[in-house]
């Protein structure tokens, strides 16, 4: 073998290694969950029950029922007391986790007290504050509210006050 093709060689291998490399990289990308799983109880290890308002349907309701899933109990928040009794007996026999149902009008500022004696004693790890509540009913940026400082954050602080 001459010089030169022993130096080819070792460029193809080098090329081939580098690229391989690049592509074992990329491949964290493209299978996050292979590379990076999260512990069984990396939800439980915060707290053994999760809080969802607005979780009588849509992203709520799937938001409850992927915690339950992951092992966590689950509060569940609306004004609707039918369909979070619908909601919870889902939940209940897809996972066999526990579901407490809350029913709350987060539009009326009395409900905070009573929202904060059903969960008392809980040891909630998860707050998910899924509740759609418009500042104004007129049409209008959300951000440019004059109400979004009072309201918005007032609902806020107050649920995440419930030991989260």
């Amino acid at each position: 073998m001459e010089i030169t093709e022993l130096f080819f060689i070792f460029l193809g291998a080098a090329v081939l290694v580098f690229y391989g490399g690049k592509l074992l990289l990329f491949s964290r990308m493209l299978f996050p969950k292979r590379w990076f799983p999260l512990p069984e109880a990396f939800f439980t290890s915060m707290g053994e029950w999760a809080v969802v308002t607005g979780a009588s349907e849509g992203i709520g309701k799937a938001y409850a029922v992927a915690l339950a899933e992951r092992g966590m109990n689950v509060v569940i928040i609306s004004r609707t007391k039918a369909t979070l009794d619908q909601v919870a007996e889902e939940i209940g026999e897809k996972t066999g986790q526990r579901v407490k149902v809350i029913v709350a009008d987060f539009s009326q500022d009395d409900i905070y007290g009573e929202i904060e004696k059903q969960l008392k004693g809980l040891s909630i790890g998860v707050l998910v504050n899924n509740i759609g509540v418009l500042p104004t009913f007129i049409p209008s940026k959300f951000l440019d509210s004059a109400e979004l400082d009072t309201h918005e954050y007032r609902i806020f602080q107050r649920i995440s006050r419930f030991g989260v």
